[in-house]
């Protein structure tokens, strides 16, 4: 078959999959890499003979691959259902037309039990454990943005820190995030106390006017592992709606409950053709890490076994007379555990001068703790996780500390926090709220607390230098005490964001002179600047 023809070939198998329901014919290739992977023909053409390129997926291959994941999560005939609706979207055989046209890797989601198996690696552990830990340890800081409008507002900040402690929320937290690592993903159900199965399927309303949310409820936040999880009813026809590919009820083992009720975690979200497959969730880290975890593990038994014949110590003798005798090799065998007997720095070996000689023949090392200790790297890199952190490696190099990777490090978890952990925390604190006062104020909002105290020092720093700027400011009498005042209440880092700035507190007149009343309504202004100065 000429390569004129085969393109042909592949351009007419192209157009066939374009029609839902036409499978393309069979162009004749049979064979795939050593490794198992099925590269496209347009890659291969010229590398390779024609008889050594990968068949197309058919259909039922693609529908195999992606099809909805298998959980424990719903009955056969919802799975059937929704493989059915997929079917009918056109899903698999746009993934049929890309693969054939060799615009995707045939990359597939592993299944949770071979995630359930992965999950008990210790480097995979190490990793996973790290990352969420490190995402939940120093939990968050209340604040209120804006000016204060109640005179109780620090209390309110108070009794929801003491809510957020009773209901274990940082532990709860961190159980669904190490979820999100293992798994992919991980949803974490609002307990309202409710079980009736006809009200769950039912959108849960949160709000001052809710049923379920009322104060002292016995509220509840469980993290479900996604094995126990199926999608409902979801819509992949219009991609206008906002719920286009976002399920409206999940199946938690054989029970259907309102999307509403559930907060859903996700960090490396998938492209739509792929989120059934990966049952709505993403890619889980630790199937990322997969592949280079076997390779440290293929680097690290070869190491070993490289360790274990890397000397090999030769006797030269006469052979021919010794294989020619009637008692075979037994006498060289004794000779031979004598040596190794006595085989040490302080042992003395006789040979013969004539027929006999000892070669030691010794395999070089250099270089393979370079190899070993790369192939971590390379894992920690992925993770995007210091070396130093999660292995203990040190820093390598001229003037190398790890500070800057460290640095570079807590931006990263920052940026999971705010992807992954802000708006469940968000909603979680609204309904916390509606339990405990009744309302919600959205005045009330976080930060995720610095992971370092090198942090915390900086913007005390910046705390300080704000501050001496409106001193000098406010001692040079180009803005007055309200202008401050406010412009403290508007920073949400300035640690006085609750203030009103409309209220001066007065200032104490025993003790003070005019020079002291800079600043103050009636007060003298003078030029010395005391900005930083203290006073005894």
């Amino acid at each position: 078959m000429s390569r004129k023809k085969h393109r042909s070939a592949v351009s007419a198998s192209a157009r066939l999959q374009k029609s839902p329901g036409i499978e393309p014919p069979e162009l004749g290739f049979k064979k795939t890499s050593s490794a198992g992977l099925r590269i496209s023909p347009a890659a291969l053409d010229s590398v390779f003979p024609l008889d050594q390129q990968p068949v197309p997926l058919t259909i039922e291959e693609v529908r195999r691959r992606f099809g909805p994941a298998k959980t424990l999560g719903a009955p056969e005939d919802i799975r059937v259902a929704c493989d059915s609706q997929i079917a009918d979207s056109g899903i698999y055989s746009l993934l049929q037309h890309s693969f054939a046209m060799g615009q995707m890797p045939q990359t597939q989601f592993l299944g949770y039990g071979m995630l359930q198996q992965i999950a008990q690696n210790g480097l995979i552990r190490a990793c996973i454990e790290t990352t969420s830990d490190d995402m939940t340890r120093n939990w968050i800081e209340l604040k209120r943005e804006g000016e204060a409008q109640e005179p109780d507002a620090q209390s309110r900040l108070d009794a929801l820190n003491a809510a957020m402690t009773r209901l274990n929320l940082q532990k709860t937290l961190h159980d669904a995030v190490s979820i999100v690592g293992y798994m992919g993903g991980a949803l974490i159900f609002i307990d309202t106390g409710e079980t009736d199965p006809e009200i769950l399927r039912q959108p849960l309303h949160i709000g001052p006017a809710s049923a379920e949310l009322k104060e002292n409820h016995n509220l509840r936040f469980v993290p479900i592992d996604p094995i126990n999880i199926f999608p409902g009813l979801y819509n992949s026809t219009s991609p206008l709606r906002d719920d286009y590919f976002k399920p409206r009820t999940w199946w938690v083992l054989g029970q259907e409950v309102h999307a509403s009720r559930l907060l859903r975690l996700c960090a490396n979200e998938v492209p739509i053709l792929l989120k059934p497959a990966y049952n709505f969730f993403g890619i889980a880290q630790a199937q990322i890490l997969w592949d280079y975890v076997m390779h440290f593990q293929h680097v690290r038994i070869a190491s070993q076994r490289l360790l274990g014949k890397f000397s090999l110590t030769v006797m030269k003798t006469d052979m021919q007379n010794i294989l020619t005798q009637g008692a075979g090799t037994s006498e060289l065998d004794k000779r031979i555990a004598l040596f190794v007997q006595h085989r040490s720095n302080d042992g003395v070996q006789v040979i013969d001068k004539e027929a006999e000689d000892i070669v030691k023949l010794e395999t070089p090392l250099s270089g393979v703790t370079d190899i070993v200790r790369q192939s971590l790297e390379i894992l920690a890199a992925m993770n995007r996780t210091p070396a130093v952190k999660l292995l203990g490696i040190s820093p390598s190099g001229f003037n190398a500390t790890g500070e800057s990777d460290i640095r570079n490090y807590y931006d990263h978890i920052l940026s999971q926090q705010e992807k992954v952990l802000r708006h469940v925390i968000e909603k979680i604190l609204k309904i916390i709220q509606i339990c405990e006062f009744g309302e919600f104020d959205p005045t009330i909002t976080f930060d995720f607390s610095a992971l370092s105290e090198a942090d915390q020092a900086a913007e005390a720093n910046t705390q300080k230098v704000k501050a001496d700027t409106m001193a000098i400011l406010l001692d040079r009498a180009i803005v007055s005490p309200e202008e401050c005042r406010r412009r403290l209440a508007s920073d949400p880092d300035s640690g006085f964001s609750d203030i009103d700035a409309d209220i001066l507190p007065e200032p104490p007149a025993e003790g003070m002179g005019p020079e002291d009343m800079a600043g103050f309504e009636g007060g003298e202004i003078d030029d010395i600047d005391k900005a930083g100065a203290v006073y005894g």
